[in-house]
């Protein structure tokens, strides 16, 4: 049985560590940029220091921001089972499916979509429409992810190719991040909204 609990806190705390690491990992990206390119590789001991401490605080802040995000999710998804009723993917699942390979590339958005239909339509869920910026960030999710897995494998025997990737990995973070706070606030809200009519009904 899945119990209501309200997202105000929890979104506001994961939106302060989700644009922590947004900035960090941009100002990481534009360090490896310019080092590989600008610098030409000779950097002063100050600047490798601060790109190393960028990366470090990003590192940081990506680990607490999946955590938490990990906890919204679980506690968004079940929201929306007290609100929609059947839906089809529960809390454990929202959060699982991202570790299970080729699947994590369509059920976490799946289960996004079902949690954002269900906060705003209740159990007419099945009948309503998902906003735009669900794909604009699931796109943007599966994109970062690649570029990522290109920057690193690229690392060793392209180091400037690397760098390039690192910026415009860095650069996509803050429109995805912008992105994924927006749907955690409209589905915060409409689940206040929809579980205070159905109360007061």
């Amino acid at each position: 049985m899945h119990r209501y609990k309200e997202l105000d806190g929890l979104t506001r705390v994961a939106t302060i560590v989700l644009w922590a690491h947004a900035l960090t990992k941009f100002l990481y990206g534009c360090g490896e940029a310019y080092g590989d390119n600008v610098a030409d590789g000779s950097l002063s001991s100050s600047i490798l220091a601060l790109i190393g401490l960028m990366a470090g605080l990003s590192l940081i802040a990506l680990f607490v921001s999946i955590v938490l995000v990990a906890l919204w999710i679980y506690r968004a998804n079940a929201n929306a089972h007290t609100i929609g009723g059947d839906l089809t993917i529960t809390p454990g699942w929202a959060v699982g499916w991202y570790f299970v390979p080729f699947a994590n590339l369509v059920k976490p958005y799946e289960a996004m979509k079902e949690t954002w239909l269900a906060s705003h339509f209740g159990s007419n869920w099945g009948a309503g429409e998902a906003t735009d910026l669900l794909r604009w960030w699931w796109g943007l999710w599966i994109l970062n992810n690649i570029l990522s897995n290109i920057a690193w494998r690229t690392r060793e025997f392209a180091p400037t190719f690397s760098g390039d990737f690192y910026f415009i990995i860095g650069s996509l973070e803050i429109p995805l991040t912008y992105i994924l706070v927006r749907i955690m606030t409209q589905i915060r809200d409409a689940q206040k909204a929809t579980r205070h009519a159905e109360v007061f009904a």
